[in-house]
């Protein structure tokens, strides 16, 4: 009799949860993004299905605050994306993304943001002769990437969750080149085999910071003061 009630309780709160997510998904990016506490950012990731865990935006978030308005890029797009452009409030904030679907599904919840759409022309599986290759990892970019330098940049795509997918090898490369000197750059899962040499030999372990464990991957954050270009 308990084990049924439990059942019923359960998938009463539920059923609950899906009533009222809607009403509370956007007013608790715009709290969290105003003051990120660990409060606020756990509630607000809850709410709008983010995969970066409380600790790992909380990491983003300190310094895109210290750099107050600064020029934020972000290598893909999520439920995170008008999160991470909120908390920048008065800067320019970019996402590059080459999943049309994901493009069109964020840019639809949100026509302020700035996402550019293209494509990589790589596989995941070409990461061995691409990193001894720099020249072929080099793509052509929009003009309002390509002719910045950025205070920081997140690199959470593409997805790279197996070979046939485009990897992230040309993200993690043009991040080292695309960043201001003493910019910050941070690169989730870096616990993935290609995520964690690229970043090694392109963004260096001398610049290396911090490493956050998360549900959904590990991110580090690496400051750019040690640079070969």
């Amino acid at each position: 009799m308990r084990h049924n009630h439990s059942m019923i309780m359960n998938k009463t709160i539920k059923i609950i949860g899906k009533i009222i997510k809607p009403f509370f998904a956007l007013p608790s990016i715009e709290l969290a993004s105003r003051w990120p506490s660990y409060l606020s950012v756990s509630a607000m990731r809850i709410l709008n299905n983010i995969q970066l865990s409380p600790a790992q935006l909380k990491a983003i978030s300190i310094i895109v605050k210290e750099k107050s308005s600064c020029k934020l890029l972000i290598f893909g797009v999520g439920n995170d994306s008008i999160f991470l452009s909120r908390i920048n409030r008065g800067g320019v904030t970019v996402f590059i993304e080459n999943n049309r679907d994901w493009y069109q599904s964020i840019t639809n919840v949100s026509n302020g943001l700035t996402v550019f759409l293209i494509n990589y022309n790589t596989k995941r599986s070409d990461w061995k002769t691409l990193l001894h290759s720099p020249s072929l990892l080099d793509m052509t970019l929009p003009d309002d990437v390509k002719n910045e330098k950025w205070d920081i940049i997140l690199v959470d795509g593409p997805d790279g969750q197996n070979d046939q997918s485009t990897g992230r090898m040309k993200s993690i490369f043009l991040a080292s080149r695309l960043i201001k000197n003493s910019g910050d750059i941070f690169v989730h899962d870096c616990d993935r085999e290609v995520e964690d040499i690229y970043s090694g030999k392109f963004l260096k372990r001398e610049n290396f910071k911090i490493e956050i464990k998360g549900e959904y991957g590990f991110l580090r954050h690496y400051r750019m003061t040690n640079r070969t270009t």
